[in-house]
């Protein structure tokens, strides 16, 4: 049997995205997961299309559910539009509204009159109400969920941000941001902001790696990944000399330590599903999916995986996790002393292979 398609978050969103710029509006929405910042997007279109400047001092009501009470709420929306076509009600928080089963009968027979926009943090219980009821009623409520994205989506959205504000990127430069910042779209989002005050008004409208790694305060020769490479070679002078100057140059030597291993332990995870998943003798493309990098980055890694065995892989993010915690404040060594003392038990005598 074919697995059914699911969309992506960013899929969803800009089917929403088109549904208001197109004025098609159904009476209530619930939004919720992790990727906040599809709904706060969602949020400001809905607004700007669905009323008017001139009609939103009487119709727009914006909430988060902890400040307001249930009876409020409801009124809200259910409450005739003044003097214009439509009302907006948007709850933000929407499960920490107390009492809000109520919202049920809400959910049930919906104002035609109102567009009622409900924003969860967490995935709501849709075994209870108000949740069960607005699952239920899917003629007039559309339920959406915004998971994280995949690091291949989230290079994807990288690139399409930066084209909607005129800029492209050079092959490879959205990669790099999402394994300096994750895939966490706001935080990426404001990193192409940056970046194109960083290039400022350059003819070519080009972000080039270097454009990157400048304005993060690091050089081709020096950041993050020259440093991935130093350790995966087990150049250790290499390894030591590269994270002293990326301490040394940063405004926050802790911040960048947490930095440092927050990128060599998304590699390391990356490497550790390599070795589990070589045996399931998948295509490549599958292979690169399931280990979440790009097709044409699997030789560097199928490299990495013979320099390093899946014993010392597991050692490598046994390691990490301890630094982080150091880091974080649990010892009273410096982030300059843990690193040096990381980097020295990392590139240890290497482990002799085993069966698994």
């Amino acid at each position: 049997m074919a697995r059914t398609y699911r969309k992506s978050a960013l899929e969803l969103y800009k089917d929403l995205r088109r549904d208001f710029m197109e004025g098609r509006y159904k009476p209530i929405y619930l939004l919720y997961g992790d990727e906040s910042y599809l709904s706060d997007q969602l949020q400001e279109i809905l607004i700007t299309r669905a009323l008017p400047p001139e009609d939103r001092d009487f119709n727009l009501d914006v909430v988060h559910g902890a400040d307001v009470n249930i009876q409020a709420a409801l009124n809200m929306c259910q409450m005739a539009p003044m003097m214009a076509e439509r009302r907006v009600v948007v709850i933000r928080g929407f499960e920490q509204l107390k009492g809000n089963k109520l919202f049920a009968r809400v959910a049930r027979q919906p104002n035609p009159a109102a567009v009622v926009l409900l924003i969860c943090k967490a995935r709501p219980k849709f075994n209870v109400n108000p949740y069960l009821a607005l699952k239920k009623n899917q003629k007039a409520v559309q339920v959406v969920e915004f998971a994280p994205l995949w690091r291949n989506q989230a290079a994807g959205f990288v690139r399409e941000y930066a084209q909607t504000r005129g800029y492209d990127l050079e092959g490879g430069v959205q990669n790099l941001l999402v394994e300096f910042l994750g895939t966490g779209m706001a935080l990426l989002a404001r990193e192409i902001e940056k970046l194109i005050t960083y290039v400022g008004d350059r003819e070519s409208k080009l972000i080039t790696r270097q454009d990157a790694l400048q304005a993060s305060g690091q050089t081709r020769e020096i950041n993050v990944f020259e440093l991935q490479d130093a350790i995966i070679q087990r150049r250790a002078v290499d390894a030591h000399r590269i994270t002293e100057q990326l301490l040394l140059g940063a405004s926050s030597r802790q911040g960048e330590a947490l930095r440092i291993v927050a990128v060599l332990s998304s590699y390391f995870v990356k490497l550790l599903r390599l070795h589990d998943s070589l045996r399931d003798n998948l295509r490549p493309a599958d292979l690169a999916k399931r280990i979440g990098v790009a097709p044409n980055m699997m030789r560097r890694y199928h490299e990495a995986a013979r320099n390093w065995s899946f014993p010392e892989v597991q050692r490598a993010l046994q390691l990490l996790l301890s630094t982080d915690s150091e880091i974080k404040g649990l010892s009273k060594r410096s982030p300059r002393l843990v690193m040096t003392l990381f980097i020295t038990r990392l590139l240890a005598e290497p482990l002799q292979p085993h069966a698994r």
